[in-house]
């Protein structure tokens, strides 16, 4: 089976699964990179040992949780296409230690928004107002702001999930600001592509990772940590801290468990100075 072959009915088979047109996207681009690497033909010649060897050619460039990613695709490819499934003994995920939550304060919040760049502030307020992941800002549709429910469609995001989040009027301001000026096509994506040889008719997200890299850059607070994502840690802890139940909270992430949604329970300790402590609930002097 040659690679082109192989790529296709890789392709086939996520897309009869269901999964994200990005997750389909990045996985065809780590196994090309694959196949690239040993100058493959003929696939078939593929096997375990081969596989461990690029991942440990990976490690060079790639971050833990970006190399799992590959890891995947490539577990995924083995089982669907050579149907020779790797186990997790043979092919194991690298251990890490996950990246830190950063959550801003309210301070930093409000110096973030103080921008008269309105694009980078609807970037900024669909992270913090309304939770959503880089890739879900980058691939959203007009159509999907439903201004008359004051509801935002998340479609087909990560692992091909759909939700629905709650629309703020102070987002919806920014959104339409931002609509006045750029004046997107109605019907297609909110933020389309920069550049016109772009391979999506949407904005790269990596775009809009570097864009607001660049911009925080600019504050005191500032530390090479951070990431646009910090946007979606700081909405889901204090969504937490103002009452907002976990399962709620589940929902409106998009999580498929509550092992990542519980990550931000396990941040928040604003209320352990508040918390009993068993000398006192016992009269123990």
């Amino acid at each position: 089976m040659n690679k082109d072959e192989a790529l296709n009915k890789f392709t086939f088979m996520m897309e009869y699964r269901n999964l994200s047109s990005n997750t389909i996207h990045m996985y065809r681009w780590y196994l090309s990179r694959m196949f690239d690497f040993y100058q493959l033909e003929d696939v078939s010649i593929l096997d375990v040992s081969m596989a461990q060897n690029y991942v440990v050619h990976m490690k060079q460039t790639y971050a833990p949780a970006s190399l799992n990613a590959v890891i995947s695709a490539i577990r995924y490819f083995f089982d669907v296409v050579l149907e020779s499934p790797l186990s997790r003994r043979q092919f194991p995920n690298i251990l890490y230690h996950p990246v830190e939550i950063t959550v801003f304060t309210d301070e930093q919040i409000h110096l973030l928004l103080d921008t008269k760049d309105i694009r980078l502030r609807a970037f900024l307020l669909l992270g913090l107002d309304a939770g959503l992941r880089v890739g879900e800002v980058a691939r959203l549709k007009v159509s999907d702001i439903d201004s008359k429910n004051m509801l935002l469609y998340i479609r087909n995001s990560k692992r091909g999930k759909s939700r629905k989040v709650p629309l703020s009027n102070t987002l919806l301001k920014a959104l339409r600001e931002y609509w006045i000026v750029y004046k997107p096509d109605k019907n297609e994506y909110l933020f389309p592509a920069v550049q016109s040889n772009s391979k999506t008719p949407y904005i790269n997200q990596s775009y809009i990772n570097i864009l607001f890299k660049e911009y925080i850059k600019n504050f005191s607070f500032y530390v090479p940590t951070m990431r646009f994502h910090n946007l979606r840690d700081t909405y889901a802890t204090l969504m937490l801290k103002n009452g907002c139940n976990i399962f709620t909270l589940k929902k409106l992430l998009g999580h498929s468990s509550f092992s990542s949604t519980s990550r931000y329970i396990k941040y928040d300790i604003s209320d352990l100075a508040q918390a009993p402590v068993l000398s006192s609930l016992m009269e123990i002097e």
